[in-house]
């Protein structure tokens, strides 16, 4: 392995530069790659020194790089590329986010671009073109059912690979590098910040490995006592989140601003003081407050917590518009692409008297992947970043910073612990069944060879001893004919649910006839909870619903335990408490928050399941995953297809269904498509729960009628309806097909009749 480190005295304008090395330890000096006498594909006229580096070195094989954000990654991507070029390049990254930006950029070079995200319009259509964008799920899917479009893979490319140490996605990308050192598959992996470079390009057998110290925007970085610099500046004392919007009020800095803070709770209140107190104006919809008038700026939070489209809304117009100070969780600092004029850290630290070391948070990797955002080539000259510490000297976390990176190489399940969560009964097993079966499915009787070439296994023995011992829980559960996944279990794997998730559906199912007949929303949010992944924290509820949530919580466990005689663990509450509309009384709550705004592309995958299952007719199948996705009460789910509805006003129908007693959104509809009195004035009262002023009722009721008044019936989703018909006509013949034609597909062959098809 050749390893080449490019030095901070590097400089490039983009105009001219120098590039200077170590190779192998010796020190070189060498121009900047011409492209135009290269012969190269790219309009510019230098390559940068890292990009340099990278083409005068790389001659093949797999390779690892890591360098700071901007430092022009995406283009290795492509030199790579032009050195792998026998089959199809794949790219992949964690987010859907920096999916569809590589997607914009990749058009450029290759002009056809296909793309997986989860969403359903792209998985309709196949993929034909030479290069692939995609998450790493989607990825591990195509492998795993041995898609056609990873079979004919000719190069990967590995982007934020220090994911690999995430709990609760380091797995899938230990899978995906499995398969890619099994067939010998070009790869490339990239990350800005990874300690113990050097064991993992061991690990993926790299043929290079290429450190940066140099970036393309120089970092200034400054680390500030909190209590000294507000004792200096003379501040009152106050609240945490009054010293916070006090310290970078203080900063006084100019440009794009990246504020992070250490706790979910701490950026809520800080974008409370910013408006409150500084009359900024709040670009989040979402609140677990209600904002004043604004108008001194724009100031915004990201986090977990925000629904996506708002998420969404909010990096666009960081990157694009006029906010200048964003206030983030150190969820921003990994997979998405915003970098900043300024990047200010807020650092918790305290001493550990076992140890006798100081302990930082967030910890010192994240610090450095959250400070990697400072600088913006070519609109700023440096990036400046400020660790505001609190706890600890300035001294311990600068020493602290300077050793992660000399920490050796992990992956999140290297040390045989996986952080513990809610989202399947034996959550552990299912993790590990998963990361087994999949190449089980894959490979066959080579299996163990593929599960040999995981860092995790490698590292740590009694993972594989762990290992084995499943292999014989599934088979005395019927999952496993000798090391032979049956029908059932590439199902399973085919939608990310593991056998001991279903068989922990298949008791709750048993259990909730009583239960699914009397309030079906409980019901099944009950029984197909170990299907979604999802982890549903109830805390992220609470913050925007307070007492609210918290008493229907404790309601909802009561009556699933009452009627079934389980207790709901997983907090299958939270699901329930959205899918009853939860949420709509609340005037704070512009649209679900964090992760129940992404469960569409979740909701699409149980249909297919519950499809394939053949478990429940098509009705049920359709009004349950309708429930899932857009949050409406079950019996009334299928407004969730109606455009221009979306989750408050499809649940104020609901609402209004409910006081009128029907049983089905029909009736509701035909009522207000004939302007039927009873039915105006249930939407009407529906409408007074989350609205104050006549004014505002009847603007929305209004807003209701007209989109009510557009629906054609069938109701149904037609893409969804497409992606379902899919299973059972093929791609090509469901992208094609009418909404009323897919769902004469979907109810011929989605029966219900094979309900004992399956072993517990």
């Amino acid at each position: 392995m050749e390893t080449i480190k490019v030095l901070e005295s590097s400089h490039f304008t983009g105009s001219k530069g120098k590039a200077v090395l170590t190779v192998n330890g010796e020190i070189e000096e060498i121009e900047l790659v011409d492209v135009k006498s290269e012969k190269l594909p790219f309009s510019f006229k230098l390559l940068n020194p890292l990009q340099t580096a990278f083409y005068r070195f790389y001659s093949g094989g797999n390779a690892l790089i890591s360098s700071p954000t901007s430092s022009g990654k995406t283009l290795i991507s492509l030199l790579f590329y032009l050195k792998n070029s026998g089959g199809k390049f794949i790219y992949t990254a964690p987010t859907r986010s920096l999916i569809w930006e590589k997607f914009r950029e990749f058009k450029g070079f290759f002009r056809r671009v296909g793309i997986r995200t989860g969403d359903l319009i792209e998985e309709l259509s196949e993929i034909s073109q030479p290069a692939v964008v995609c998450t790493y799920e989607s990825l591990l899917s195509a492998a795993r059912n041995r898609a056609k479009w990873f079979e004919e893979a000719g190069a990967l490319v590995i982007d934020e690979i220090h994911i690999i140490r995430e709990p609760s996605r380091g797995a899938a990308v230990e899978e995906i590098v499995s398969y890619a050192l099994e067939e010998g598959i070009p790869l490339l992996a990239l990350s800005a910040t990874i300690p113990g470079a050097p064991e993992l390009a061991k690990w993926i057998e790299a043929e290079l490995l290429l450190e940066s110290e140099w970036r393309p925007v120089p970092l200034e970085r400054k680390i500030l006592n909190m209590r000294k610099f507000l004792s200096r500046v003379k501040l009152p004392k106050g609240t945490p989140e009054e010293k916070v919007v006090a310290t970078v009020e203080e900063l006084k800095l100019k440009g794009k601003t990246l504020v992070f803070v250490p706790r979910k709770d701490l950026g809520w209140q800080a974008l409370q003081v910013e408006n409150g107190v500084y009359r900024k104006r709040v670009l989040n919809e979402t609140l677990p407050f209600i904002p004043e008038e604004g108008g001194k700026g724009t100031v915004a939070f990201h986090n977990a917590d925000v629904p996506q489209e708002e998420r969404e809304v909010i990096e666009r117009e960081f990157k694009e518009g006029e906010l200048e100070r964003l206030y983030a969780t150190q969820t921003l600092a990994y997979g998405v692409n915003l970098p900043a004029d300024n990047v200010v850290i807020f650092v918790k630290g305290s001493f550990d008297r076992l140890t006798l070391r100081y302990r930082f948070f967030p910890d010192p990797l994240t610090i450095l992947q959250m400070e990697g955002r400072a600088g913006r080539f070519g609109l700023s000259e440096k990036g400046h970043s400020y660790l505001i510490i609190a706890g600890a000297k300035e001294n311990a976390l600068e020493e602290a910073l300077k050793e992660e990176m000399e920490m050796p190489f992990s992956t999140a399940l290297s040390s045989g612990v996986e952080r513990e969560g809610k989202a399947c009964q034996n959550r552990r097993k299912a993790f590990l069944s998963l990361m087994l079966l999949g190449p089980l499915i894959r490979y066959g009787e080579g299996w163990k060879s593929a599960i040999g070439k995981m860092f995790s296994l490698k590292r740590n023995p009694l993972l594989l001893k762990e290992v084995e011992e499943i292999i014989e829980e599934l088979q005395e559960m019927g999952f496993l004919e000798g090391t032979e996944p049956t029908q059932l279990t590439k199902l399973l794997v085919s939608s990310f649910v593991s056998p001991y998730c279903f068989s922990e559906f298949r008791k709750r199912l048993n259990a909730s006839e009583t239960l699914l007949e009397e309030n079906p929303t409980v019901g099944y949010s009950f029984v197909l909870r170990p299907f979604l992944r999802k982890e549903l924290n109830p805390k992220s509820v609470s913050v925007f619903t307070g007492e609210g949530f918290l008493r229907e919580a404790e309601k909802l466990l009561e009556t699933v335990e009452e009627k079934t005689g389980l207790s709901g663990d997983d907090n299958f509450e939270v699901l329930a408490f959205y899918a009853e509309g939860g949420f709509f009384p609340f005037k704070n709550v512009a649209r679900p928050p964090g992760e129940l705004s992404t469960l569409p592309p979740e909701s699409s995958l149980l249909g297919q399941l519950l499809c394939k299952l053949n478990i429940f007719d098509f009705e049920t199948v359709h009004r349950a995953v309708m429930m899932v996705r857009s949050g409406i009460p079950f019996r009334f789910s299928l407004l969730g297809s109606v455009r221009g509805l979306g989750y408050m006003r499809g649940n104020a129908l609901a609402r209004a269904g409910e006081l009128l007693k029907y049983h089905s959104e029909i009736p509701l509809i035909n009522g207000l498509k004939e302007e039927q009195i009873e039915v105006l004035d249930a939407l009407r009262e529906a409408l007074s729960y989350r609205y104050d002023t006549v004014q505002q009722v009847e603007r929305e009721a209004t807003a209701i009628v007209k989109a009510v008044q557009r629906i054609k019936f069938p109701l149904g989703d037609e893409k969804l309806l497409r992606f379902l018909s899919s299973l059972f006509v093929g791609r090509k013949e469901a992208i094609k097909l009418t909404k009323e034609r897919a769902l004469e597909v979907l109810f011929e062959n989605v029966t219900g009749k094979e309900k004992g098809k399956g072993k517990d």
